[in-house]
């Protein structure tokens, strides 16, 4: 299965971070903590705003850790996220191999698929934490 992933880099993040080795074991730990409990805030926070329909999206948004990089991931497995996510354009849908298509018990030449309208949770879970994680990241190498 696919997953949709959204690469959301910050430079001052991405340069504290990307230095996680030079610093002395409590301040990696913090670290590891700091970017674990947002990683999780974010996959809570989409989850919370994903449209729930039959509640396949929601289920299979995941996250996970690495506390050897120290880089969480939040993912979202649904073959559909990235149309919930971005939107679609309207499509014509016509058979390939066959000279109907099947819809429910009708048989048809072609179909109109309408344009889907974008409803980002993604991004916005990641926007709502990106504060708490600049601070946190700074708290955590000041201290």
């Amino acid at each position: 299965m696919a997953a949709f992933v959204v690469n959301l880099g910050i430079n001052d993040l991405q340069r504290t971070l990307g230095a996680f080795k030079t610093y002395d074991a409590q301040t990696q730990e913090r670290l590891r903590s700091t970017v674990q409990s947002s990683t999780s805030a974010i996959m809570l926070g989409a989850k919370r705003r994903a449209r729930v329909k039959s509640g396949g999206l929601v289920r299979n948004i995941t996250m996970t850790y690495d506390g050897a990089q120290n880089t969480g991931t939040v993912r979202a497995k649904s073959p559909h996220a990235h149309l919930v996510e971005y939107g679609a354009r309207a499509a014509l849908v016509r058979p390939v191999k066959k000279k109907a298509l099947a819809i429910g018990e009708n048989l048809v030449a072609s179909a109109k698929v309408p344009a889907r309208t974008a409803h980002p949770y993604m991004r916005p879970a990641f926007e709502d934490e990106k504060p708490d994680l600049l601070r946190a990241t700074q708290a955590a190498v000041k201290a």
